[in-house]
């Protein structure tokens, strides 16, 4: 793991906030025919009512570096279930030191600590990356052209 590497949540009104909603807009939104900025503010609106939902970001020695989200109901699910690992990113200059691991172990002590006993998730891309971390593939399908899995992870 990354020396220097701190897991905190991030709040709307700080300026890590605009560069994770970027992140969050281009990385699972920007295809989608909506702006970056009705991205930002739905993420900005949604933000408002932390407490059992949550947004974590990655800081490698004070520089924003990754976010994940911990979320009661994923957009557009393709499931019945609650509640979802979402919306994880590292910036490319930060990948392959840790840091995706150290935001899912932070989303699952998190969920712990609001008393879940299965958390979500889906991926088109990671699931190397989950399955080494413990999460087993619940579900594989299609959705818009592409191949999504859905995994679980008891807490």
């Amino acid at each position: 793991m990354k020396k220097g590497l701190h897991i905190r949540r991030l709040d709307a009104d700080e300026p890590a906030f605009d560069i994770a909603a970027r992140w969050r807009y281009d990385a699972f939104f920007a295809q989608d025919g909506i702006t970056f900025e009705e991205s930002r503010d739905a993420l900005r609106a949604w933000m408002g009512g932390l407490g059992y939902e949550t947004a974590l970001l990655a800081e490698v020695d004070g520089q924003p570096a990754g976010c994940c989200l911990f979320v009661r109901e994923e957009i557009d699910p393709k499931h019945d279930l609650t509640p979802w690992l979402a919306a994880l990113y590292v910036a490319p200059e930060f990948r392959k030191l840790g840091i995706a691991s150290a935001l899912v172990r932070a989303i699952e002590q998190h969920a712990r600590s609001v008393g879940c006993s299965e958390l979500y998730l889906y991926t088109i891309t990671a699931e190397p990356l989950y399955a080494k971390l413990g999460w087993a593939v619940r579900d594989r399908f299609d959705s818009n052209g592409e191949k999504f899995v859905l995994m679980a992870r008891e807490m």
